[in-house]
């Protein structure tokens, strides 16, 4: 494994040792950048953004969606010790100026160029006030003020004398992230360039990337997760492959990729992709599939009460050959629709879901949960393809500089394993501080600076971690009972009518839910039910078939309590999207927009009381 002092000494490595690999490429196999030329265009940009002024601690607002030049320009920015503010161009163009100014950036990077026309338009003066405004399109622009980054590199040569021996920096702040505001407004994490190359270094002993395989991006580069993965496959010679979300299905079957790093809810869509796959193949298949589905479970049951734990091992070989019969009978079939046997899935920004686990793991999916978030420069807690299949449903073990510590919310005190509370970490990824939020900064840090999650969870007695929900998640009903609502919702994930749920019910008696089913679904059962086809919520029938589904599956949940129970249900025309701003970048749900957008039909379904 690499030692790395700094972000530019694992790009400087990389070159070294990789040199004529591909390193980053696009879907439409229309960009191959090696790992050479990746580190020469760093270099060579880094001089050109000196070229136009930019300084040392100066800060860069980059706004794109994924592409192969992101992670250049991202380093270019911080070789010449410069801050990168990065976000997702297909935000809200509110949102991207909020960024802008709030980070007291001076220069412009995007990949849209309604959002510069935005800024000229608010602000006359922003193409004299911006050191440069630079445009990643391919559209050539007539605004001599705005600069074309395919011209910029037209001007480095196969000869191009370039300077490659610049400053480390390892204690500066390379990148100021955004959260994304699930539960309050957007702060700037300010996050350690030595604290990006520290996670990358530590991955490497979690995960075993091996070079030359190719890695499909669906994580959004804007997030220091999806970043730090980026940074650990690059720095074990990957072909790292950029695709919209939209061809994501397309670019799996195209590349057959070794590596895939996803939310939670990219697996639900490839849970729901494979199921049907499954129901198509007609009937009886489909009988016979869920007959050796329930043998299996037993089975996975089994080997973690008993055989991961050294009990009855001389039953291994028997139930591994059973194992063998039902993989090469069933599940290798389904599963090679989507994933080779070799692929690996990585699962990160938010709690699979325990049936989605437990699928996966039944399919013979390789997969690693990890945990982190973006004030600590992406991740700091993993598992390995071992530890994940001994110790499910967690997220597994620090990192060697880091240390966890579960702490009492109302007191403070730090508890014992197996006690849930609030999740603190520190280590050297840990953000310096919010900028210019000294008040939420001040809440985030002690004095040790431990960082507060703002996450509930537990350690088990192997010290692997378990992440529950947020504390922000927490719905306390009107007859004073908590309600960690994630929890309820995760057990809804395998589902097939509960496309995306928001379970609502603060202040109130009760539990209700905002529901999204998919149009083919509800045509699906309607036809299937001799129902006619109506509003959803006007469909009595369906409603009430819903409810009962919908609470089957929560009572799964360990622990269910009665009050967990959900009373009544509304159907939603419109999906949580990044779009509508109901989804973060990494698609997790901003709970208390959705709950603000949707009040009124959140009170209609409590209009009895």
């Amino acid at each position: 494994m690499e030692n790395y002092k700094s972000l530019f000494d694992i790009w400087k490595k990389a070159s070294k040792q990789y040199s004529e690999l591909i390193a980053f490429s696009d879907y439409t196999e229309k960009t191959d950048i090696t790992y050479k030329e990746a580190f020469r265009q760093v270099c060579f940009l880094a001089e050109k953004f000196k070229d136009y002024g930019l300084k040392r601690f100066e800060h860069v607002s980059l706004f794109a969606v994924n592409f192969p030049i992101w992670l250049i320009l991202e380093q270019a920015i911080i070789t010449l010790g410069a801050v990168c503010v990065s976000k997702t161009s297909d935000m809200n163009v509110s949102e991207l100026e909020y960024v802008y100014n709030n980070s007291d950036s001076i220069a412009l990077i995007t990949d849209n160029i309604n959002i510069i026309n935005f800024f000229i338009e608010k602000d006359k003066n922003f193409v004299k006030t911006a050191k440069f405004i630079i445009y990643t399109g391919n559209e050539q622009t007539d605004n001599p003020n705005i600069i074309n980054l395919n011209d910029i590199l037209s001007e480095l040569k196969e000869d191009t004398q370039i300077k490659t021996d610049w400053e480390e920096n390892p204690d500066d702040t390379a990148y100021i992230n955004y959260t994304s505001g699930t539960s309050s407004s957007p702060k700037g994490a300010m996050l350690p360039n030595k604290g990006m190359s520290y996670v990358v270094e530590e991955l490497q002993k979690f995960n075993d990337i091996q070079t030359g395989k190719t890695f499909v991006v669906t994580f959004p580069l804007s997030s220091a997760g999806g970043k730090s993965f980026n940074l650990l496959c690059f720095s074990r010679g990957c072909k790292i492959v950029y695709t919209p979300y939209k061809e994501f299905y397309k670019v799996l079957e195209k590349y057959n990729p070794d590596y895939l790093h996803c939310a939670p809810k990219i697996i639900q869509t490839i849970h729901e992709k494979f199921m049907k796959i499954i129901g198509d193949k007609g009937f009886i298949w489909k009988q016979l599939f869920s007959f050796s589905y329930k043998i299996s479970k037993n089975i996975v049951m089994f080997e973690r009460k008993y055989l991961y734990k050294n009990k009855l091992l001389f039953l291994s070989e028997f139930i591994s050959s059973i194992k063998k019969f039902l993989d090469k009978s069933f599940y290798r079939e389904i599963r090679n629709k989507l994933l080779k046997d070799e692929a690996v899935v990585f699962i990160g920004s938010a709690h699979l879901a325990k049936p989605l686990e437990d699928f996966l793991q039944i399919m013979n999916i390789k997969h690693i949960q990890h945990y982190g978030l973006t004030e600590t420069t992406g991740l700091d807690v993993s598992n390995t393809l071992e530890s994940q299949k001994r110790h499910p449903y967690t997220v597994g073990l620090p990192f060697s500089k880091t240390t966890i510590e579960i702490i009492n919310p109302d007191d403070y005190q730090q508890m014992k394993n197996g006690e849930i509370g609030l999740v603190t970490l520190k280590g050297p990824e840990i953000l310096y501080g919010y900028y210019k939020n000294e008040e939420a900064t001040k809440k985030a840090l002690s004095n040790e600076h431990f960082l507060n999650t703002g996450d509930l969870g537990y350690i088990d007695n192997e010290g692997y971690l378990v992440i529950l929900s947020r504390c922000d998640d927490v719905i306390v009903l009107s007859n004073g009972y908590n309600v960690y609502t994630p929890l309820l919702e995760c057990e809804t994930k395998d589902s097939e009518y509960i496309y995306q749920i928001a379970i609502t019910g603060h202040g109130k008696p009760y539990l209700t839910a905002l529901i999204v089913t998919k149009d083919d679904i509800y045509k699906n059962w309607c036809k299937t039910n001799n129902v006619k086809e109506n509003d959803k919520n006007q469909n009595i029938k369906f409603k009430n078939f819903v409810i009962n589904h919908l609470n089957e599956k929560i009572k799964r949940k360990k622990d269910f309590k009665y009050y967990e129970k959900i009373k009544d249900i509304y159907f939603l025309n419109n999906e949580f999207t990044v779009e509508n701003g109901m989804l973060t970048a990494t698609l997790k749900v901003k709970y208390k927009k959705v709950v603000n957008f949707y009040e009124k039909e959140i009170n209609c379904l409590y209009k009895g009381i």
